[in-house]
């Protein structure tokens, strides 16, 4: 058999025609090779990419999802199209029929657009904040800056379905000596809760302690604490809040 009766492999085509890697290096290299001296495989990748680029006007590329094998062998079992290998993984025999190839390689290709587009529809919709309940926001209140501090932040308490959550952001923090604590003080001051401390020293995210009642703890404290393992409060605060009734 000569070199001028052999074609790319259909599968091969296709992957080539969306852009996908389509095996080794060597057998991709070999293919590009092949590409440039075969007008016929060419002008079938190049009409096959313009099939792609007309599904993806309707379907985000980031939404390919690539068909398993089997896909591929139902595909070919429907046409009556049987992979012959030769000793070049790359090609085919040109005894195939090349009309028939191209409806294969079609149809694959628009299934892989559509079947992507299928499972971005079902993962974007789960992404829409119509689909997924925002927490509801019980109280929130502004974090004002103390004496000889320059941040300044808000602070949330929502609803979620593990109970309350304090949500504290924070920003003009200085990279502490140490870390930043996030507290909960009644409104005398005489009693206090710590929550934790805030993520990358401006953000976080704590859970309200059980037997915590935010009417009982409105005020909302973040402070400078040295690494000294000293669980109480440094009485170095930097912003402070208090959560409506």
């Amino acid at each position: 058999m000569s070199p001028h009766d052999l074609h790319l492999d259909p599968e091969l085509m296709a992957l080539l025609a969306l852009g996908e890697s389509p095996g080794t290096p060597d057998e991709i290299a070999a293919a590009r090779t092949h590409l440039a001296a075969c007008g016929s495989c060419s002008a079938e990748v190049d009409e096959l990419s313009a099939i792609a680029r007309q599904a993806r006007q309707v379907t985000p590329a980031d939404a390919l999802v690539p068909a398993p094998p089997a896909v591929w062998d139902a595909i070919a079992a429907e046409t009556g199209m049987a992979a012959t290998v030769v000793d070049d993984p790359a090609v085919v025999p040109m005894r195939r029929r090349r009309t028939s190839w191209l409806q294969l390689a079609a149809a694959a290709c628009v299934g892989l657009i559509v079947g992507g587009g299928a499972v971005f529809a079902a993962t974007s919709d789960a992404r829409q904040p119509s689909t997924v309940a925002a927490p509801a926001v019980l109280a929130s209140a502004s974090l004002a800056p103390l004496e000889g501090s320059k941040a300044s932040g808000s602070v949330e308490v929502v609803s979620t379905s593990a109970g309350p959550r304090v949500l504290v952001d924070v920003t003009g923090l200085a990279k502490p000596d140490g870390f930043y604590e996030v507290w909960l003080l009644d409104r005398k001051g005489d009693r206090l809760v710590a929550l934790g401390a805030l993520d990358g020293t401006s953000q976080g995210s704590f859970a309200m302690p059980p037997g915590v009642a935010m009417t009982d703890y409105p005020v909302v404290d973040v402070s400078l604490e040295p690494s000294d393992g000293n669980p109480g409060h440094s009485h170095h605060s930097l912003v402070r809040g208090t959560l409506p009734a």
